[in-house]
């Protein structure tokens, strides 16, 4: 197995972005828009894993790729962990809200909790399959923070939760790090970080084959 190119398994364009940036110096990586068809995929699943799972083996079987799904949000230690998985689909009827909205439902429901209790973190797992669909590889991240009483000045469309994910030892919001800060608190690169150690893995395992030394 040696992976050429990898399908970013989102239509959020942040997100894209991002995992390109990422995952670009090791391998080819293309968003969904680059397929004309492509699979409508249900997540039900109960947790972060089971949802990047299910839209990674959703959308390789249905584009015949290799193809790589995150799925993350927000665990607020006041609310019991909550949104959680539903992060997106916190609103009345299940619906998906908008950023301003998410981030207001989220401050609504902190209202009058004190500071040193809105601990909370930005949790996100990974999967990549195969193009039957197997899961190949899977990992999990997360960044702790604390839940600021009102949104900062940056707010990055797709990510809502990153304007009010303050950093105390910054004194600043998770939307407002520099670049050279991102690269340091992205609870997403130690993740890439593996990644291409899995995937420079596979092209070594691919190179010792066709010269035979397995």
């Amino acid at each position: 197995m040696k992976i050429e190119r990898l399908v970013i398994g989102t239509s959020n364009a942040a997100k894209l972005s991002e995992w390109s940036r990422l995952l670009s110096p090791i391998v080819e990586v293309v968003g969904l828009e680059t397929f004309g068809h492509r699979p409508t995929i249900q997540e039900r699943g109960l947790t972060f894993e089971e949802n990047a799972r299910i839209k990674a083996g959703g959308y390789a079987v249905g584009l015949g790729e290799y193809v790589f799904s995150e799925d993350g949000g927000y665990e607020v230690d006041a609310l019991g962990g909550e949104p959680g998985v539903k992060s997106r689909r916190i609103l009345d009827g299940d619906r998906e809200g908008t950023d301003q909205e998410l981030i207001a439902y989220v401050l609504q429901r902190l209202v009058g909790v004190p500071f040193e209790q809105r601990g909370v973190k930005l949790t996100v797992a990974v999967a990549i399959a195969d193009p039957e669909g197997e899961i190949v590889y899977s990992d999990r991240g997360s960044f702790n923070g604390m839940v600021a009483e009102k949104p900062g000045p940056v707010l990055i469309e797709g990510y809502p939760f990153r304007s009010i994910h303050f950093i105390p030892e910054l004194g600043k919001t998770y939307a407002e790090l520099t670049e050279e800060e991102h690269d340091i608190y992205s609870h997403k690169r130690p993740l890439a970080a593996r990644i291409i150690v899995f995937l420079l893995g596979l092209r070594i395992n691919d190179f010792r084959v066709r010269i035979g030394l397995d």
